[in-house]
């Protein structure tokens, strides 16, 4: 019976916790040929943009930037560091002049983030006079889907605090334009995390593997 063969695995599901971006952006794109290098293989890819405690929840492993890791996880670096873009449409440059300093975002509609688990509202960071400083910002929108905030910029709404790779075609047609560049930081990268290499399963020895290869990281 064909129905019996996407039955549950006996090695069980393969449970991934990771951001909205890192789950579009890096992990998407390896899913579909992982499974088909590993018919035997189930997964379970969860995006969630709040800081969660894997080994309580029953992942397997997580996905997060490298300042966010635990001490005592280990890591796998999924590509090189990630830099920051703030953006706006034309039409909202229209209406807003654009800001030339952190500081002039408070005259400025910003979309902003709110992590669901703890209720905090994310404080938008810049590099000035070579250190980072967070800015309380203001907005009539906020949310907590990290993905959306481009959405929200390409309809007007606001500025997008959001990371240079997920606007770059918006950029290159110029539906999207960028701001405050020289105050942008740099980050580092997305990284893969879990408890220990000594019980590290097999099947999430296969999925590091596979994330590895494919994404320039070995």
């Amino acid at each position: 019976d064909a129905v019996n063969d996407f039955r549950e695995s006996p090695a069980g599901t393969l449970r991934i916790n990771a951001p909205r971006a890192a789950c579009d952006w890096i992990l998407a794109p390896l899913i579909g040929r992982f499974l088909t290098a590993h018919p035997g293989m189930r997964l379970e890819l969860v995006d969630d943009d709040n800081l969660v405690d894997i080994v309580a929840k029953g992942f397997d492993a997580g996905v997060r930037f490298g300042e966010s890791l635990q001490q005592d996880m280990v890591a796998v670096p999924l590509g090189g560091p990630v830099s920051v873009a703030i953006v706006g449409s034309p039409d909202y440059f229209n209406r807003y002049p654009a800001p030339r300093h952190p500081s002039d975002l408070v005259n400025h509609n910003c979309v902003r983030f709110r992590f669901s688990g703890s209720g905090a509202i994310y404080k938008w960071e810049f590099t000035v006079d070579d250190r980072i400083v967070e800015y309380e910002v203001g907005g009539s929108l906020t949310i907590s889907d990290s993905i959306f905030s481009v959405e929200a910029a390409l309809d007007g709404i606001g500025l997008a605090y959001t990371f240079d790779a997920l606007v770059f075609d918006h950029l290159k047609s110029k539906r999207l334009r960028r701001v405050l560049s020289a105050y942008s930081p740099t980050f580092p990268g997305f990284f893969m995390y879990y408890p220990s290499r000594r019980q590290q399963p097999p099947k999430l020895k296969a999925f590091v593997d596979h994330v590895q290869s494919h994404s320039g990281t070995r």
